[in-house]
């Protein structure tokens, strides 16, 4: 293999991309509409310590957890950008760390650092500008941030200075069968692209479109559904610790158990943002291609939600100390085991790397070595990884 052409332009294909030409390989990286402009627009940027590792999925999370710091290190010294990694810690008053905080301990024991149950005069003292006054929490030591801007655009960077050829803007671009167990690409404009041969494989990492670009290939629909997030920026300062909380909401339907989890963070410049872990304009099992363009915009909706969530924290009149609203879509995958990695069935001129859902920042890097090793060196994928036949 001495070429490769890698769809999407978010964390996943910018690491894949960065990582392929380390080993020596020349990498074309085509994206749709703009670099980042996927996944990453719901990030508040959070990377979460796994809570065990005796899966194939948290053995990755805790792999990846283990190599952010370096990995930021790396791309401050290639592009002079700071990604914002800091091991900050969080400060979590959900529902249930209220009801039984001792409980939520047990679940993070293995999580690689301290973990303490907090009183209600200790979250006042450390959050005094809280309307709330939770009986109890937890501090947790393990967790950090990075700022998913910067992260891309200086993934971006280093990918241009080390000689990837990054094209945006290119409107969608299919995947095709072709003859026996061959693949073609073809742009939905005038746009000449490098055709897949036997020394020029494509990887798919582009998020949930991931699943329109590969409709016409057997098998498909691929198990990915779209799940939108929101956030703000706050003109508030933030604490040193983020902040997981909930808000349960009259008439709130909650499909995926998790949609009413919020996180409070400390920005990088000194404000904060305020973000939902699932956006309420979900739709349940919505795999239309309008998907992949529709819902990257924020909605009027889900501000109303995260006012409204920002409020019950901070109180009446927060909403003018809103400065900022994006949103995004991330990919998650409908099957049990983690991400979709690895081969595509019958087509050796395919790879696939997608349905990280809210992990994609976390994982990235980690992803890229695990696939860039398959194809290189034929490191083996865990099979919960790779696409059902």
């Amino acid at each position: 293999m001495r070429s490769v052409t890698v769809l999407g332009g978010g964390i996943v294909g910018l690491t894949i991309s960065r990582e392929l030409r380390r080993r020596g390989i020349e990498v074309e990286l085509l994206e749709s509409r703009s670099i980042g402009s996927g996944a990453t627009g719901a990030s508040t940027g959070i990377l979460t310590p796994p809570q065990h590792s005796r899966t194939p999925f948290y053995q990755l999370r805790t792999l990846a957890w283990k190599n952010w710091p370096q990995y930021a290190a790396s791309l401050a010294a290639e592009t002079g950008i700071d990604v914002g990694y800091r091991r900050c810690g969080a400060i979590d008053i959900r529902e249930r760390t209220i009801r039984n905080p001792q409980r939520e301990v047990k679940k993070l024991r293995d999580c690689g650092g301290r973990v303490e149950v907090l009183s209600q005069d200790q979250i006042r003292e450390l959050l005094p500008d809280m309307v709330r006054s939770p009986e109890a929490g937890l501090r947790v030591e393990m967790e950090a941030r990075i700022d998913p801007l910067a992260t891309t655009e200086a993934l971006r960077r280093s990918c241009h200075g080390a000689g990837v050829s990054i094209r945006e803007n290119l409107g969608p671009i299919r995947i095709e069968p072709l003859g026996e167990g061959g693949i073609s690409l073809v742009a939905s404009g005038d746009i000449e692209l490098s055709q897949p041969s036997e020394q020029h494989k494509v990887i798919l990492a582009a998020g949930w479109e991931s699943v329109s670009a590969a409709l016409a290939m057997p098998p498909t629909p691929l198990p990915l559904d779209p799940v939108p997030g929101e956030a703000i920026t706050l003109d508030l300062p933030a604490p040193p610790h983020m902040v997981h909380f909930n808000l349960l909401r009259e008439g709130f339907r909650d499909p995926s158990g998790n949609r009413s989890i919020y996180s409070w963070i400390p920005a990088p410049d000194g404000t904060s943002w305020l973000g939902n872990s699932v956006a309420s304009g979900h739709r349940d099992g919505g795999r239309t291609e309008a998907w992949s363009s529709a819902a990257v915009e924020p909605t009027a909706e889900g501000r109303d939600e995260l006012v409204e969530v920002a409020r019950s924290l901070f109180g009446a009149g927060v909403e003018s100390r809103i400065t900022d609203h994006r949103a995004g879509i991330r990919p998650k995958a409908t099957r049990h085991g983690g991400p979709l990695l690895g081969m595509w069935p019958g087509r050796p001129q395919l790879w696939v790397a997608t349905g990280h859902y809210r992990a994609g920042l976390l994982l990235g890097p980690a992803t890229a070595t695990m696939v860039v090793d398959s194809m290189l060196d034929g490191a083996p994928i865990p099979e919960q990884f790779q696409l059902p036949r």
